[in-house]
């Protein structure tokens, strides 16, 4: 159950929404939870894929 605990811990850590607006993740430093969203910093309105299990927002494959 190691998995669910990273889930957990990336949900419920305190701090702020990743500032890629299609990401769900919540970051406790820096503005972005992933290179993947700091890269599309131009162009908020594509699908997020940063990877993290718990985001809402990521892109499925």
């Amino acid at each position: 159950m190691e998995t669910a605990n990273k889930n957990k811990e990336m949900t419920t850590a305190k701090g702020q929404k990743c500032a890629h607006p299609v990401c769900s993740c919540v970051i406790t430093s820096g503005k972005y939870c992933s290179t993947e969203c700091a890269a599309m910093e131009k162009t908020p309105d594509v699908d997020c894929a940063c990877g993290h299990p718990g985001c809402k927002g990521r892109t499925s494959e």
